[in-house]
């Protein structure tokens, strides 16, 4: 708990002390003005402690949106370099496999290689465009996965902010309470 929110908690405290101490010395004494000063004094500490609980809620709730988005991030990014991994490797591969079609067409008759290594070519181009169109698919559908934590991420924050301004219009009851009770 921070000093802020532990000073607001003592100040709610003795805020409640003080109306209990107000409402029994008023029904002691048979005023019941400091009675329901004190009753009211009560009531604007309840009131005081539910925003700061409304206020902590929200904090909670944003700092676990910021660590969701953070994770779904380093997944994405992850999933991302994995995608770029397996299209290196199977470039590589398609390259390689090519390479060898290649000498193994070399070997036979001049007509023959030509014709085998045009076969070669087409082959290993079909799997390089195969492992390219599997590269680009992978990669949106990481970059979908991004867009959704960020969307999710969007939602959490509003509903933080909701809360958040639930606190403040609260605090602002407490106040007017506060106000009122010093017209009172």
């Amino acid at each position: 708990m921070s000093e802020d929110k532990a000073t607001e908690a003592r100040r709610g405290l003795m805020s409640s002390l003080k109306g209990k101490a107000k409402e029994v010395a008023g029904a002691v004494t048979g005023n019941d003005s400091l009675t329901a000063e004190g009753q009211l004094q009560q009531t604007e500490a309840k009131a005081q402690r539910e925003a700061n609980t409304q206020q902590a809620i929200a904090d909670a709730e944003r700092t676990e949106a910021q660590q969701a988005l953070t994770k779904e991030q380093r997944a994405a990014s992850q999933e991302r370099q994995q995608v770029v991994a397996q299209a290196n490797a199977s470039e590589a591969q398609a390259r390689q496999q090519a390479q060898q079609q290649a000498q193994a067409a070399e070997k036979a008759s001049e007509r023959q290689a030509l014709v085998d290594q045009t076969l070669a070519e087409q082959q290993a181009d079909q799997r390089t465009r195969e492992a390219s169109i599997e590269s680009a698919q992978q990669l949106r559908e990481a970059q979908q996965s991004e867009q959704q934590a960020k969307i999710g991420h969007a939602q959490a924050e509003s509903s933080a902010d909701a809360a958040e301004r639930a606190a403040e219009r609260a605090r602002a009851d407490a106040r007017q309470l506060d106000a009122d009770a010093g017209l009172a």
